[in-house]
């Protein structure tokens, strides 16, 4: 008995490591997981102090948006099914970061449509601006895989940071 608890919840917490990696798959009973540290971007195809490979994208309502010269940047991709990106926009949602004048948010839905980022703009009441990524041309200059992934930009247009958040708090991890 105490050996099938234990392959449980070795189960359960690998289950929950790997989050958002791959596709959506059936909801499970969540696990209790200890805080982690967030993923450094060891698998970042995007380096630190690089500039990103976009100046222009197309929000979902069909304007360009043009990331600010001389503004920090906060570009988060992730997926509308994802638990970890949920979580992430919750916790960015109810952070002071969204009422920073000098802080452009993007938030850039990986292998999603307009349709399905402007329901989850309305359900969680999303205030920047949302780019579809339909066929990951946008997320495959940053990562191969695993989301949500968070891009801090500083205000000279340099690459500080890229996460995966997979962990609970990775809002309070960001710095420029």
């Amino acid at each position: 008995m105490r050996y099938l608890l234990k392959v449980a919840v070795f189960s359960l917490l690998c289950g929950g490591l790997s989050a958002c990696s791959q596709t959506p798959e059936q909801p499970v009973a969540p696990a209790v997981v200890p805080p982690v540290s967030p993923v450094a971007a060891t698998d970042s195809l995007l380096p630190a102090g690089q500039a990103l490979p976009w100046q222009t994208l197309t929000a979902i309502d069909g304007k360009p948006v043009s990331l600010a010269p001389g503004k920090r940047q906060l570009l988060i991709f992730f997926a509308t099914w994802c638990s970890d990106s949920q979580r992430a926009m919750r916790q960015l949602m109810a952070s002071e970061l969204v009422k920073q004048s000098d802080l452009q948010i993007i938030g850039i839905g990986r292998e999603e449509d307009a349709a399905a980022l402007a329901q989850f703009r309305s359900v969680y009441q999303l205030n920047f601006a949302l780019v579809a990524d339909k066929d990951r041309a946008l997320y495959n200059k940053v990562a191969e895989k695993g989301i949500p992934r968070l891009v801090t930009v500083a205000a000279n247009g340099e690459v500080r940071q890229v996460i995966l958040g997979e962990v609970p708090d990775v809002i309070s991890q960001l710095h420029w």
